[in-house]
């Protein structure tokens, strides 16, 4: 730590712009640190055992309609009048306002797909583990589209935040956000003492700090699963999906965070005045 301290002191001494340029290469490693404790929980949260539980019946829970993409279906309503297959444990459920579809009933997502890949019907309604199995084919990915049908595990908050059944539902939720404010955490600090070397009033950068950083996380937990859907729309897996989405919110908050962080992290005026004497007294 003292060889940090020592060329912190010669960035200082060289001027405010080499002393920022050093900042933000550290800013950047304690960033990685950061990135590192989130994608780390995020990654091991799922297998909370009540956390996993609640994921996996999310998923279980998401019916999914796999189209050609001449017919993308965006509900079920829409499908008035289309031949469809559909997944026999799904059959009971689907909308009476829907009678005048043309529905074929299979005893496995598998066989659904089948007719659907044979042109016997032009859609099928399966469950979220055969509709992934499915387009895993790239020629499957090439012809045909997913949506999924609204489930009661859908997760729903403040009509801003939603996190489909699909992704996770309100499991993927909680471990989103608190994988993200966790690294958070650990970045205020390590920012705060390492980077900035700041002493200014912890009292009055915490809460500042704070809210500027659960206005991130708000967008965060919308951009995050929103982007989750997509990528597994695209027939990512469901990890690297998760993944991915975090990389680039991370991305986004690393770039906002910096300058915020070089103003909140200030050093006071008295360290500034002893700073600028331990340096005009080594040039002498």
């Amino acid at each position: 730590m003292g060889k940090l301290k020592n060329i912190d002191d010669k960035a200082a001494a060289k001027g405010k712009g080499l002393e920022t340029v050093w900042q933000f290469i550290k800013f950047i490693f304690v960033s990685l640190l950061a990135m590192i404790v989130q994608f780390t929980l995020l990654n091991t949260l799922k297998y909370i055992p009540p956390i996993h539980k609640m994921f996996d019946e999310a998923q279980t829970s998401a019916q999914i309609i796999v189209s050609e993409k001449e017919y993308k279906i965006k509900d079920v309503d829409a499908m008035s009048g289309l031949k469809v297959g559909v997944l026999a444990t799904f059959a009971d459920k689907l909308d009476e306002t829907n009678e005048k579809a043309d529905y074929i009933t299979f005893d496995s997502g598998e066989a659904a797909l089948d007719a659907m890949k044979a042109g016997d019907v032009k859609c099928v309604i399966v469950d979220y583990d055969s509709s992934t199995e499915f387009l895993k084919d790239k020629e499957n990915k090439k012809v045909y589209t997913k949506s999924q049908i609204p489930s009661e595990k859908d997760f729903r908050w403040l009509t801003i935040f939603f996190c489909a059944a699909e992704i996770g539902g309100l499991a993927y939720f909680i471990i989103n956000n608190t994988a993200n404010i966790i690294a958070q955490i650990v970045s205020f600090f390590v920012n705060r003492e390492k980077t900035f070397n700041s002493g200014a009033n912890i009292a009055i950068t915490l809460p500042i700090y704070i809210v500027f950083t659960v206005a991130l996380i708000a967008f965060s937990a919308w951009l995050n699963p929103t982007l989750k859907s997509v990528f597994t729309d695209w027939n990512w897996s469901d990890d690297f999906s998760a993944n991915a989405a975090t990389m680039v919110c991370s991305a986004i908050q690393f770039f906002l965070y910096f300058p915020v962080d070089k103003i909140l992290f200030h050093k006071k005026k008295e360290d500034k005045d002893a700073e600028n004497k331990k340096i005009e007294a080594s040039a002498e």
